[in-house]
């Protein structure tokens, strides 16, 4: 009997298909990952880029029966910061002489 499975943990990394998993298998965050976990030969069958990975029994602490959900993953970003900003810095007061005003009161 085979049973799809949403997540596993793995003792072992796992490296498959020139790529590194590590020890968490999720599809959510490598894309295309499909897991079946096979209950008459007792391994994880897991399938990236058309190509299937046997993980024995032995290798697996936990895993997840189900479907996997989708995820959307939110992607945080810098804040937006007003002016104008470099890396390089003429004086310790190069920043009070930037942007607006340069440095003048009103």
């Amino acid at each position: 009997m085979q049973t799809e499975v949403s997540f596993a943990k793995l003792h072992d990394d796992l490296f498959f298909n020139r790529k590194s998993f590590g020890k968490t298998l999720e599809p959510n965050i490598h894309g295309g990952l499909k897991m079946i976990y096979d209950d008459t030969a007792r391994e994880l069958l897991v399938t990236w880029q058309n190509k299937t990975a046997h993980i024995p029994s032995t290798n697996i602490a936990s895993y997840c029966v189900g479907e996997v959900e989708d995820r959307k993953i939110h992607q945080t970003s810098a804040p937006m910061v007003a002016g104008i900003s470099s890396a390089q810095v003429e004086s310790p007061f190069g920043h009070v002489f930037e942007g607006p005003g340069k440095g003048k009161t009103k």
